[in-house]
C-alpha cells in the first residue's frame, strides 16, 4: 500500500463529504483528490518521467497539498523549498536535485526567476497565479485539461517519494531521500498514536503544509476529517477560523502557542472545540504549559521527529501531561515522551554502543520511517546510518520508563575551558525567566576560554530585564561555567520553517572571520 491507494480509499469513501477547506474554497475528498490525479497526470503529459523530480515553492493553500500527492501520485519525488530562503540557497537545491520542474506561487517569481537561467534541469516551470501575467504554464490550465482518473505509473514501497533538504542548523543542507513505505509509516504510527482522529474533527494548519504540518493531511482526510489550510499563522485570525470551523486540532511550535495564549482577543472568541494540541520542534516551559492546559484543558501531545527519520519518532501522550504535582510526572513534562509503535529508539556512545537506561549519548532510531539516505552522498549517509540505525545528532538518554530526554544537539555542545556545556541545559533555565519569551544558547569565540556561552533573547512584551539580571538568575540555577557571559537582546529569532532555532545563522556574525565553528 501507498499513498495513491489511501487517496483512492478517500475519493471512494467521502464523495460528497468536505474534508479540505483554504479561504472560500472548500472540496470534497472526490474533488479533492480528483485535482490530485488531474496534476500527476498533467506533469506526465509534460513529458516528466518516473522518479524525475519535481520542485515546489508555494504558499500555504490547498494547491500546495495538491502539488506533494499529485507528484507522487505520479511516481515523481517532490522537492519542497522553503520560501525564507534566498535565490542562491534555492539554486543549490535546484541543481543538487536535478529537478525537472517547478510549481510556483506567483508571489515568489522575482526570487525565482533571477536564478532560472542557472538551474540547468529545470524543463517546466509551472505557475499558480490569479492574473496570470506571466509567461510560464498556467497550474489551472494544465489540471483542466488533465484527465481526473489515477495516472496510468506502477509505484513500489521502495521507490523516492520526497527529496527534503535538512534546514541547515548544523551545516550545508543535505537531501534526505524519503520513500513511499517511510511514508506510510508515518501514517500509520500518526493513526495509532497521539493525535485519536474521530471523523467529526478538523485541522488547522497554519505552518507551510510542504514541509512537517503536511504530515497532518493524509491522517485526517483517511478518517475523514476535514483540514483546514490557512495562509499563514495569525493569531487572531486563527481563533476566529477555530470558531467559525469548529477546529479540534492544532498543529503548532511552541512560540505560535506562546502568542496565542498571550493575546489580548483570547477570551473575545468560543475555542472549546479544541481537543488537541501536537507541538514540537522547541523547548516549552513547564510555566507556559500550565498556563496552556490552564485554558484548553488537557489536551497536548508533544512530538519529536527530525526530517531523516520522519515525525513522529516519540510522543508525549495527552495523559503524559499531567500536573497532579507528582515528582515523576512533572519531570516527565520535560522529556519528548516514548518511541512510537513502529520504532526503536535507543542510546548509542561514540564506540557505537547502546549504552543502559539513564546514560546520555547520541539518540538513534531503528524504523521504516528512516530516510533511504543521502542524495548523491553516500558518505554521509555512511556515517548517519550505521547497522541501520539512524544516527540523530541529537543528545539524551533514556530513563528506566523508556521516555526520552534531549540534552542538546551533539554538534551545538560548547566547550568552555574544557569543560562540555549543553545548550539546551542554558536555555531551560532561560525560559524559567519570566521576562524571557524566547531564547537560544550558542558558543561565541573566546580567547581565554577557547569558548564563552552566550544567550540570544526575545523579551515579552510586557516585560523587561537587563543582561545581570538574566545573568544573575541563571547563576541561581547553574554551575558558574555554564552561565551565560553575554546576553542578545534581539526581536526576533530566526528559524526554518518547520520553526527550529537556526543556530547556524545566529553564530555566523560571530565566527565569520574564524576558520571554523568551534574553538
Amino acid at each position: 500500500m501507498n499513498n495513491r491507494d489511501i487517496l483512492e480509499k478517500i475519493r471512494m469513501r467521502y464523495v460528497n463529504r468536505e474534508l479540505m477547506v483554504f479561504q472560500n474554497r472548500r472540496l470534497t475528498g472526490s474533488q479533492y483528490v480528483e485535482r490530485v490525479y488531474r496534476l500527476g497526470n498533467a506533469l506526465l503529459s509534460l513529458g516528466l518521467k518516473k522518479g524525475d523530480r519535481v520542485a515546489l515553492l508555494l504558499q500555504n493553500s490547498n494547491i500546495s497539498s495538491e502539488c506533494f500527492h499529485g507528484a507522487n501520485s505520479a511516481g515523481l519525488p517532490f522537492v519542497p523549498l522553503n520560501s525564507r530562503n534566498s535565490s542562491l540557497e534555492h539554486l543549490h537545491i535546484l541543481n543538487h536535485s536535478i529537478a525537472k520542474a517547478i510549481i510556483v506561487d506567483e508571489v515568489y517569481l522575482d526570487i525565482l526567476e533571477p536564478i532560472l537561467p542557472r538551474a540547468a534541469s529545470i524543463q517546466h516551470v509551472i505557475c499558480v497565479s490569479v492574473a496570470g501575467d506571466h509567461d510560464y504554464q498556467s497550474y489551472e490550465t494544465l489540471l483542466n485539461t488533465a484527465k481526473p482518473d489515477e495516472p496510468d505509473v506502477d509505484i513500489f514501497d521502495d521507490d523516492i517519494c520526497s527529496l527534503r533538504y535538512t534546514s541547515g542548523t548544523t551545516g550545508k543542507p543535505k537531501g534526505v531521500i524519503h520513500s513511499y513505505k517511510s511514508d506510510s509509516v508515518v501514517l500509520i504510527n500518526s493513526l495509532l498514536e497521539g493525535l485519536d482522529i474521530r471523523s467529526t474533527d478538523a485541522v488547522a494548519l497554519t505552518s507551510p503544509v510542504t514541509h512537517a504540518s503536511g504530515s497532518q493531511i493524509l491522517p485526517h482526510l483517511v478518517k475523514g476529517a476535514r483540514v483546514v489550510i490557512m495562509p499563514e499563522f495569525n493569531p487572531e485570525k486563527l481563533m476566529q477560523v477555530i470558531e467559525k470551523e469548529q477546529i479540534t486540532t492544532l498543529y503548532m511550535v511552541p512560540t505560535m502557542l506562546i502568542m496565542l495564549i498571550n493575546h489580548p482577543a483570547l477570551a473575545n472568541y468560543d475555542l472549546s472545540s479544541i481537543r488537541t494540541i501536537r507541538y514540537g520542534a522547541s523547548p516549552i516551559s513547564p510555566s507556559l504549559l500550565e498556563k496552556a492546559i490552564d485554558i484548553f484543558g488537557n489536551v497536548f501531545v508533544q512530538g519529536y521527529g527530525l526530517t531523516e527519520a520522519g515525525m513522529p519518532i516519540t510522543l508525549l501522550t495527552k495523559d503524559d501531561h499531567s500536573l497532579d504535582g507528582s515528582e515523576w510526572k512533572l519531570k516527565r513534562l520535560k522529556s519528548v515522551g516514548r518511541e512510537v509503535i513502529v520504532a526503536k529508539v535507543r542510546i548509542m556512545d561514540d564506540e557505537n554502543n547502546l549504552v543502559p537506561p539513564g546514560e546520555t549519548g547520541e539518540i538513534v532510531v531503528k524504523t521504516d520511517q528512516n530516510m533511504l539516505g543521502y542524495w548523491n552522498d553516500p558518505v554521509a549517509t555512511d556515517k548517519t546510518v550505521q547497522d541501520n540505525w539512524l544516527r540523530t545528532g541529537d543528545v539524551g538518554y533514556i530513563d528506566e520508563d523508556g521516555y526520552v530526554y534531549l540534552v542538546d544537539r551533539k554538534k551545538d555542545m560548547i566547550i568552555s575551558g574544557g569543560f562540555n556545556i549543553y545548550s539546551r541545559e542554558v536555555e531551560d533555565v532561560l525560559y524559567s525567566h519570566d521576562a524571557i519569551l524566547e531564547a537560544a544558547v550558542i558558543g561565541v569565540p573566546d580567547d581565554t576560554w577557547g569558548e564563552s556561552v552566550k544567550a540570544v533573547v526575545v523579551l515579552k512584551p510586557d516585560k523587561s530585564a537587563t543582561s545581570d539580571d538574566i545573568i544573575k538568575h541563571c547563576r541561581k540555577h547553574l554551575a558558574a561555567y555554564k552561565k551565560p557571559s553575554s546576553i542578545e537582546f534581539v526581536d526576533k529569532i530566526p528559524k526554518n520553517a518547520n520553526g527550529k532555532i537556526m543556530k547556524a545563522e545566529l553564530k555566523e556574525q560571530f565566527w565569520d572571520r574564524h576558520d571554523r565553528k568551534i574553538n
